[in-house]
């Protein structure tokens, strides 16, 4: 092959692949739950998203009565934005220290 040729081919095949790259459009980020809302009730933690998309769930740190030393993580069942509250519950002979909700563009 000639040089002048090899060149030529080398310079179509770089500017195709800039090209594809250009032309390949970027993906809509999307928005995660917002307007959320919480509550503790009892033993539990629940947590509510109503605007925006994706996934939510609660989360709440337990502690043993009885132990400022001993904690366990809990999670609620994870939501879609709109289909109800979740919930995260200590045990009976735990109390609730801290919560919060966790979000996610994707199923939990």
């Amino acid at each position: 092959m000639k040089a002048g040729l090899r060149k030529a081919l080398k310079a179509a095949v770089i500017g195709g692949l800039m090209a594809g790259a250009v032309i390949v459009p970027a993906t809509a980020a999307q928005a995660l739950p917002s307007h959320c809302s919480d509550k503790y009730v009892l033993h539990e933690y629940w947590a509510n998203c109503t605007s925006g998309t994706g996934y939510y769930r609660a989360k709440v740190r337990c502690y043993k009565i009885g132990s400022s030393t001993q904690y366990t993580t809990r999670y609620g069942v994870g939501r879609k934005v709109g289909e109800g509250i979740s919930i995260a519950s200590c045990l009976i002979s735990e109390e609730p220290m801290s919560g919060t909700w966790e979000l996610s563009n994707t199923k939990f």
